[in-house]
């Protein structure tokens, strides 16, 4: 009994502890590390909401075999999120592999026993060597910033941002961001508690919805509605979602789930939410979310013919005509200083007369809206010069930076002879 006790006592840190992140390992199993939740939340490598159920000779031994199991569900994830292929095509990798290109693990959940360990996890790969797998695969499908409303159905009542709904935090807690789709949130402020109320999704006047999507900055809007039915108070519940689209509430999609009570509705509100995204993934590639011409206000045609300041002056005293155009790109950003060094680069550019963040992802993609002086083709020749490189891809072409060697090649006059050793 006394052994038994010390047992227990020395399992206890590690049955209590809940498993936040998992340090990638080349040469065996992922060691487990306490951190703050947030390390990863804004990755857009992370799959989460995996559920897995383990049967081994000891806690830790479970929890390994149910990382593993993780990682193995979640890669084929991630490769039909990317390609928007089937899971099904996913190169075959092994432990070792999927080891290397994991970044860690957080627990969403967990139970355990002493030798049963029951959890829901994330598995977040590691964005600069998961690169290599998808080489030529990744589908440059983005759609515009569009915005997202949450609206839970309960006792006939609809709740959009009045109060803390399930569903609401379930959007919140939807962090992958490996999809086409850029959605907007709204935060909940008391301005939005005003304007986006169950009233106005019923709402037919386009006038209103004008001003609701220039003030989120976004150019149609995303309904995903959730409808609760309870058999009896405490009980099984039955959601139906329905996936709408436009002021209208276009039918895209619905399905329905059930969840045995409510414990195991945080559960399954995350896999609601991943289902539709993917019916919202499949209209965005069968073209079914196009706005309505008209909807979104484009300032555009506004801000393009004002006076460019500070122009040159050439020789006679005539002040050159300049255009100012405007450019949207993808940069990779893996956290906040990465990214103001970046935008502190951009600035530097000659040509580039500013520099917005349209869609700030820090951990994955963001987007910036570059204003330069002249052509596309001028931005990429003095952001060449820079030490950048803007891709062909379309719509969105993507920067990245030249390795050194690369730099030191370009700078090289021609007619330089090649360096000689000693």
């Amino acid at each position: 009994m006394h052994r038994l006790l010390a047992f227990l006592l020395l399992l206890a840190p590690v049955l209590t502890t809940p498993a936040h992140a998992q340090s990638a390992s080349r040469t065996g199993p992922p060691k487990v590390e306490a951190a703050p939740p947030a390390a990863s939340a804004g990755s857009a490598y992370s799959v989460g909401g995996i559920a897995v159920d383990v049967l081994a000779a000891n806690p830790q031994a479970a929890r390994t075999a149910a990382f593993r199991l993780a990682q193995r569900k979640a890669w084929p994830q991630l490769w039909a999120r990317l390609t928007g292929k089937p899971g099904s095509a996913a190169p075959r990798l092994s432990d070792s592999q999927l080891d290397n290109i994991v970044s860690g693990i957080e627990s969403q959940g967990e139970r355990f026993s002493m030798t049963r360990y029951i959890a829901r996890l994330a598995v977040v790969f590691e964005r600069s060597r998961v690169a290599a797998y998808f080489d030529g695969q990744v589908s440059t499908l983005q759609s515009p910033p569009l915005l997202m409303l949450p609206v839970w159905v309960d006792g006939g009542a609809s709740t959009l941002f009045q109060q803390k709904t399930p569903w609401a935090e379930a959007w919140a807690r939807y962090r992958e961001n490996v999809t086409p789709i850029d959605y907007v949130v709204p935060a909940g402020t008391a301005a939005d508690n005003l304007l986006l109320t169950s009233f106005q999704l019923r709402r037919p006047e386009r006038s209103s919805w004008r001003t609701i999507l220039s003030r989120f900055d976004t150019t149609d809007v995303l309904i995903a509605e959730a409808r609760v039915s309870r058999r009896w108070p405490g009980g099984p519940l039955n959601v139906h979602f329905i996936a709408r689209h436009g002021p209208d509430g276009n039918i895209l999609g619905r399905f329905t789930l059930q969840s045995q009570d409510e414990e195991s509705l945080q559960i399954m509100l995350d896999q609601a939410v991943r289902k539709i995204d993917e019916i919202y993934a499949g209209a965005l590639r069968s073209g079914q979310l196009q706005a309505e011409a008209g909807l979104s206000v484009d300032l555009e045609p506004v801000i393009a013919p004002a006076p460019y300041f500070n122009a040159p002056v050439v020789a006679g005293g005539v002040v050159e005509d300049q255009v100012v155009n405007g450019t949207e790109i993808l940069a990779a950003t893996i956290n906040a200083a990465a990214y103001t060094t970046l935008e502190n680069a951009l600035r530097r550019v000659p040509s580039v007369t500013a520099v917005t963040p349209t869609s700030l992802s820090l951990g994955g993609s963001s987007r910036l809206l570059i204003s330069h002086v002249g052509s596309l083709a001028d931005l990429r020749a003095a952001l060449a010069k820079q030490g950048f490189s803007l891709g062909e891809e379309t719509p969105v072409p993507v920067l990245r930076r030249k390795s050194p060697a690369v730099i030191e090649a370009a700078d090289m006059p021609a007619s330089a002879p090649p360096a000689s050793g000693p």
